[in-house]
């Protein structure tokens, strides 16, 4: 059974520019953007669409990092994601990761998306979807991520299956200084 921690997760010091780099990729990429739900455009419906993620983190391979902080396994993030279509096959979506004392990481961040084709005799469909977002880890350390993805989808009564390609840039701001987790 994995042990859930409800503490803080401990961002080692003295991070050279290749442990940076890493986590960078081990959580600036883990808290980016991601499709919550029906890829299908909502368009111009009535309403809106909620979604709920909660998203486990290893954090294992950080603590061998720096200076070695105390080990912690995993942490857990909350993400509420709402979405509504705006005009015709365009989508809004607002996320946000709630303030939690128990992990100290706030984000926010959006999607747009664009449904340009969906085929008329079969049920299939694509979509482009553009993306951004920040989230800041203890004030110490802040992921901005942009990215784009196509998606394509095929539905079957209640099942839709789709894949998709796309491109995602993570950067990370790490603090220096003397209660920063860099020198510099």
């Amino acid at each position: 059974m994995p042990s859930w921690v409800w503490a803080n997760l401990q961002i080692p010091k003295n991070l050279s520019i290749d442990d940076r780099h890493r986590i960078t990729e081990l959580l600036g990429l883990s808290t980016s953007s991601k499709i919550l739900g029906n890829p299908y455009p909502l368009g111009g419906y009535a309403g809106i669409e909620v979604g709920y993620e909660y998203q486990v983190i290893s954090t294992s391979e950080i603590s061998q990092l720096g200076n070695k902080a105390s080990e912690t396994s995993e942490i857990g993030l909350n993400q509420l994601t709402l979405g509504k279509g705006l005009y015709n096959n365009v989508d809004l979506y607002l996320e946000f990761t709630p303030f939690s004392q128990s992990v100290n990481v706030t984000g926010y961040g959006g999607q747009l998306r664009w449904g340009f084709y969906q085929a008329e005799y079969l049920p299939a469909h694509l979509s482009m979807i553009l993306y951004g977002n920040s989230t800041n880890f203890q004030n110490i350390v802040t992921f901005n991520t942009q990215g784009a993805d196509l998606v394509a989808g095929f539905t079957v009564q209640d099942v839709t299956l789709y894949t998709g390609l796309g491109w995602v840039r993570s950067i990370g701001n790490f603090m220096g200084g003397t209660n920063g987790v860099t020198d510099n």
